[in-house]
């Protein structure tokens, strides 16, 4: 996708076969290995540590940077998407790259013909508006549990009915809640909360939802999807 500037859910190449992939739900599939490839190399050699994926992101400019012209950025949405769930089902730490304050549709990030920032000038219309400017938000803004009591052991987000799923084991040793970003971006109009047991409280001004489990299951299960308008 970086090199190509083009995304093709439907194909895909596995880097360490060199064999090309077909189908949506096979590419994901390897994105989802490839990734875990990495995660399983640093446990074997340096133990069970965090891992870090340092950079990950998609160009902007896709096909000629057909989207500057027509506006839609459905096709850059998508890849971002691909991105994001294939950290989550690993459970990766990542660093999404990049935001550049100065991008434009012209010179992208302005060095290197990359253009892969998440905010351009010429795609802001309200400088008030913190999230006006902003490029793939709907896939780039999405829940995720920031602070857990214990082991985390599954997450992930559906974009297209955005149902947030985060499960983990509860370290007893650990009395303080769990902590979930929920940003007010993928729920304007609020969100239902479910859970396997204990409570909840929502903040939407920290656009936090914090949960307190009980101490008679082991593990624990969140689930948030959009208030019924």
């Amino acid at each position: 996708t970086l090199f190509t500037k083009n995304f093709m859910p439907f194909l895909g190449v596995d880097f360490h076969t060199h064999k090309l992939i077909f189908g949506r739900r096979r590419v994901q599939r390897s994105f989802v290995e490839q990734l875990a490839h990495i995660k399983n190399w640093t446990d074997e050699r340096m133990g069970t540590i965090p891992t870090l994926i340092g950079e990950f992101g998609i160009p902007f400019d896709m096909r000629d940077k057909r989207a500057y012209r027509t506006g839609d950025f459905s096709l850059q949405i998508k890849a971002m998407d691909a991105s994001f769930r294939a950290m989550e089902a690993n459970l990766l730490n990542c660093t999404l790259w990049n935001y550049t304050a100065d991008n434009d549709n012209r010179w992208g990030d302005q060095w290197n013909d990359e253009d892969l920032s998440i905010f351009s000038r010429n795609q802001q219309t309200d400088p008030g508006d913190v999230n006006s400017g902003g490029r793939a938000l709907e896939a780039v803004v999405r829940p995720y549990a920031r602070k857990v009591a214990g082991e985390p052991l599954r997450m992930h987000f559906d974009l297209s009915s955005r149902t947030f799923e985060f499960e983990f084991r509860h370290d007893p040793a650990v009395r303080a809640p769990t902590e979930i970003f929920v940003p007010n971006y993928q729920y304007p109009e609020g969100y239902a909360v479910e859970l396997s047991d204990g409570t909840y409280r929502i903040d939407r001004e920290a656009q936090t939802l914090t949960v307190q489990h009980t101490p008679d299951r082991e593990t624990h299960t969140i689930r948030v999807w959009p208030a019924a308008s």
